[in-house]
C-alpha cells in the first residue's frame, strides 16, 4: 500500500511552471524530538523540541490550479502517494529523489 497523509505548512511560495503544467509546493511537517527514547524540553524555547522536515509535493490538474493561489505559512493537509525516480547530474552521477504526488489538498 503506497498512501501518504501530511499535514503541515507551506513551506514557500508555490512554484508554478508556465502554462499547464504541475505545480509543486513545499511543506514543511513538525515532529518531537527524541532522547533516550523520550520527549524533553528545548532549553532555547521551553516547548518540547521539535524536528522540521519539508516534503515536495507535486499536484496535478485541478489541485495543482488550488496550490498556485497559496502562499507561504498556509496550513494543508495532503493525501496521495510516494513516488521515486532518478536521474543523472552534470557530472554524471546517479541522483535519487522522492516526492509525494498529491491526489487530494485540503487548505485551512
Amino acid at each position: 500500500m503506497n498512501e501518504v497523509n501530511l499535514t503541515g505548512r507551506v513551506a514557500k511560495d508555490p512554484q508554478t511552471p508556465s502554462g499547464n503544467g504541475p505545480v509543486t509546493l513545499i511543506v514543511a511537517t513538525d515532529r518531537v524530538k527524541l532522547k533516550d527514547g523520550k520527549t524533553y524540553i528545548d532549553e532555547a524555547t521551553g516547548y518540547t523540541a521539535k524536528t522540521t522536515e519539508f516534503h515536495k509535493v507535486t499536484c496535478f490538474n485541478g489541485q495543482g490550479k488550488a496550490a498556485a493561489t497559496r502562499k507561504k505559512g498556509d496550513v494543508v493537509a495532503i493525501s496521495g502517494y510516494l513516488h521515486y525516480s532518478s536521474w543523472e547530474d552534470r557530472d554524471g552521477n546517479a541522483r535519487y529523489g522522492a516526492e509525494v504526488i498529491a491526489d487530494r489538498l485540503h487548505f485551512f
